[in-house]
């Protein structure tokens, strides 16, 4: 099954990582307190709740990937869902929920790191310091924290899973 996700353009590969600028888009966004693994199932479910029709007009819309992660204080995490492009600000539907906001991200240039496996903190943690020496390693600067970007359900075998990390990077080329 193949899963609407933003639009991006690559605009240079590296063997470890990859420069994808991507276009603005909206979210439905969550925030919620606990560790990098407790706070996962408490944030989906808030948020598949409001795509599956806990919002103002009961509307069902279709799942997108990834599913986002980033830290935003000690002990709190912002986990976002794509909405699909078929919809713009106004016609989104509002959720019920007042811990769901919807919001437009603007252009913004990523280094990207792909991995499969575990989505697990350990595994992550891993992927993102390979990438920060990376991009350490090739002189590209990190904007702002890494996001841990997920593709798949739970219930794909870890081999098969489609995880990335991406760091917000400054790059010449994107402006």
């Amino acid at each position: 099954m193949s899963y609407e996700r933003p639009e991006y353009q690559v605009l240079a590969k590296h063997r470890d990582y990859e420069i994808r600028r991507y276009e603005p888009y909206l979210v439905a966004e969550t925030e919620v307190e606990g560790t990098f693994e407790t706070s996962g199932n408490r944030a989906f479910r808030r948020l598949a709740g409001y795509i599956f029709g806990d919002n103002r007009e009961s509307k069902k819309m279709a799942m997108t990937v990834p599913v986002t992660r980033r830290p935003v204080a000690a002990g709190s995490f912002e986990y976002r869902f794509v909405m699909e492009r078929a919809y713009d600000e106004s016609t989104l539907p509002r959720p019920n929920d007042a811990r769901v906001a919807i919001r437009q991200l603007p252009r913004e240039t990523f280094a990207v790191r792909r991995y499969r496996g575990s989505t697990g903190e350990g595994r992550y943690r891993k992927e993102e310091r390979t990438l920060l020496a990376t991009l350490e390693e090739s002189g590209v600067s990190a904007t702002g924290p890494a996001v841990a970007a997920v593709y798949n359900g739970p219930l794909t075998p870890p081999p098969l899973r489609h995880n990335e990390v991406m760091i917000p990077v400054e790059w010449p080329a994107a402006t």
